[in-house]
């Protein structure tokens, strides 16, 4: 018998590293598709075959997929922020197209497509399950619907193909929600909306890798599958956590929806004035979500085998302490 080889796109990255390392931890033969030929080799070393490609090149993709049965597509554009609406639909969208049609052509098997809970948009009931009608509140947001329903079409063409739909993520690596918290819990006034009430489900991102690899040995082709670490977190209870690894004690007072809007262009003036980007970019939108409960039905990945390992009051101040020692508190 041969060995099955596996591709694995965003490897780099939070998400993608975590489901390289629980392949080598299987002693899978692994090739990861990497633009950064050096940022591969210092995470990876020898340890895998690194094809040097762009989702957003089509030509680079050409050998990409020769010899591959299986296929975890991670890779791909998040933050708004950085990446304009061009960007994230030509890298989301159109670099899935490329990359299913190098699949296709290579005669790849079965492959797993990381696609997110944004697709179902906010102001959800608590719950949401698979079944949910997308409703997309952002371009991240429609640019995975996008991309799922390239996959669906590859699935009538013959590709076994799966959809993860994780939460927030966290762990070692973490560029976005433990950067973020920190700043925030470094300031001398939090306010959180409506109180840091409302649920928000994360996941950490070995759980997350390890409902990826259920999902491509027992998943239904076609099926699209949620995964958070099972749990019912409130806003300031994760604020909390970390704030306790930073030792910070910001006020945290309750602010209304009302309250928000209402200040919401000041903020966004005086970011502008001040040269603070991160205030001068400021959208309505980015902070409604926070009124918002996000909390997700995993009962059918969980009928698959799944169960979450690591919980968020012991996984977040971990992944946090691991970041922001004592002595390097500073870090951002």
């Amino acid at each position: 018998m041969t060995t099955q080889r596996v591709l694995a796109t965003g490897a780099t990255g939070l998400v993608g590293g975590a489901i390289v390392r629980a392949l080598l931890a299987r002693q899978r033969s692994v090739r990861i598709l990497a633009r950064n030929l050096e940022a591969a080799r210092v995470l990876f070393g020898s340890t895998v075959e690194i094809a040097v490609g762009d989702l957003r090149d089509a030509k680079s993709l050409g050998g990409v997929c020769d010899g591959i049965d299986q296929m975890f597509h991670v890779a791909g554009a998040v933050d708004t922020h950085q990446h304009t609406h061009r960007e994230m639909l030509e890298t989301n969208v159109e670099g899935t197209r490329r990359l299913l049609e190098a699949a296709r052509q290579r005669g790849v098997s079965r492959a797993v497509y990381t696609s997110s809970v944004s697709v179902y948009g906010d102001e959800l009931p608590l719950g949401v399950d698979e079944d949910t009608p997308f409703n997309p509140a952002s371009v991240y947001g429609v640019s995975k619907v996008r991309a799922e329903e390239l996959v669906q079409e590859a699935v009538a063409s013959g590709l076994q193909a799966m959809i993860v739909r994780p939460c927030i993520v966290y762990g070692p690596g973490d560029r976005y929600f433990l950067p973020q918290a920190a700043r925030a819990m470094r300031l001398p006034v939090v306010p959180l909306p409506d109180g840091g009430r409302h649920i928000v489900d994360v996941v950490h991102a070995d759980d997350l890798a390890a409902a990826h690899l259920i999902a491509m040995e027992s998943g239904h082709p076609g099926a699209a599958y949620n995964v958070t670490d099972g749990g019912r977190h409130r806003t300031k209870e994760l604020l909390g956590w970390i704030a306790d690894v930073l030792q910070r004690s910001p006020w945290r007072p309750s602010m209304s929806r009302w309250l928000a809007k209402t200040i919401w262009p000041f903020v966004h003036v005086a970011g502008q004035l001040a040269k603070m980007p991160q205030l001068a970019n400021i959208r309505w939108q980015d902070l409604k979500v926070f009124f918002s409960d996000y909390h997700f039905d995993i009962s059918k990945i969980t009928a698959l085998g799944y169960v979450p390992h690591i919980e968020a009051p012991h996984g977040l101040r971990s992944a946090a302490q691991s970041r922001y020692s004592e002595s390097d508190g500073s870090r951002s």
